[in-house]
């Protein structure tokens, strides 16, 4: 059964991430509005239960409250992470339809996290958490750890604390070439770094990066399994979004295109394309996991069971002053 939908409505952003080139794609397009609500109504027969709006920076499409609201309409678990440059302006026409809504803090300080994200929003994101909250939303604080930043662990992690919030830890992955890569070293000495209270780790996927990526003679991603990516042009994307090797044209039938041969073909070879080798993509790795019962999915659960405990934690506190 598909689990999730990675919905790109843009592959624009108004940041300028040094671990990510989706910001060069300056003249990409919006996602057609109809064609996004079409898709969303026909998602959920597909097994979807979770749909990701995602991009580039989903906030810079200006139908986004109407596709999260037609998401909730069909009982859809609703996803949007950003930068946060946005969300001031959007909060209200936002609120209560987002179920895991992710802000990226990759610094401690403004001035790591300005450098890395290649923009002045530090002060932005950090605005954008606390309008959040008094809203009564509960963000998670989404960090891309790399190799220049990974001891902000310990800081956020204490911000996250006293926020009552979740800091959610994503080593960074080789989507440009491997620039910021941890080594096993550091790895192993942030793994350490997160077992704070109020951090969250995939420890599946991590155990997996540490392993040195997915084994394609012992394949442990099923990113055609698990997810369906659309793309803004509406066509879904095989294998993945990040090493997209075919594409289908939806037009208008998403069960037909789940259905067609260059998607049965991408299921056969899942996991095993020669550019599988190594890969550690959080986004596919993750919902893999519980497609095999084995000590990644292991490593995955006292990790999960900490991310619930700590939500639940707040929800009870705000319950409270409500």
């Amino acid at each position: 059964m598909l689990l999730v939908c990675n919905y790109y409505l843009t592959l624009r952003c108004n940041a300028r991430c040094t671990f990510c080139d989706l910001w060069e794609k300056a003249d990409a397009p919006l996602a057609d509005t109809e064609t996004v609500l079409q898709n969303i109504r026909q998602i959920r027969a597909a097994g979807v239960r979770i749909i990701d709006f995602t991009g580039g920076e989903p906030l810079l499409h200006p139908d986004l409250p109407l596709f999260l609201a037609e998401a909730k309409r069909r009982r859809l678990k609703t996803t949007v992470t950003t930068n946060g440059m946005l969300y001031p302006k959007r909060a209200e026409k936002l609120r209560g339809l987002i179920d895991l809504f992710h802000i990226s803090i990759d610094g401690a300080s403004s001035e790591t996290h300005n450098r890395l994200r290649g923009i002045d929003c530090y002060d932005k994101a950090i605005e954008s958490i606390e309008l959040a909250v008094s809203l009564g939303e509960q963000p998670d604080l989404l960090f891309t750890a790399n190799a220049d930043n990974y001891l902000d662990v310990t800081p956020l992690a204490e911000y996250a604390r006293k926020s009552g919030l979740v800091l959610i830890v994503n080593p960074v992955f080789e989507a440009c070439g491997g620039k910021g890569l941890l080594n096993r070293e550091q790895l192993l000495e942030l793994e350490g770094l997160c077992r704070k209270p109020n951090v969250y780790l995939n420890g599946g996927v991590f155990s997996i990066m540490k392993d040195g990526g997915v084994d394609t003679d012992n394949p442990r991603c099923r990113a055609v399994s698990s997810t369906v990516v659309i793309s803004p042009e509406n066509e879904l994307l095989l294998p993945c979004f990040h090493q997209m090797n075919s594409s289908v044209p939806i037009n208008g039938d998403l069960k037909r295109t789940l259905n067609s041969a260059e998607r049965r073909e991408a299921l056969a070879k899942q996991g095993r394309y020669p550019f599988c080798q190594g890969c550690t993509i959080n986004c596919y790795l993750a919902p893999s996991l519980p497609y095999r019962m084995d000590r990644y999915f292991a490593a995955f659960l006292p990790w999960a069971a900490k991310y619930l405990y700590y939500r639940y934690l707040f929800k009870i506190k705000h319950s409270r002053t409500t």
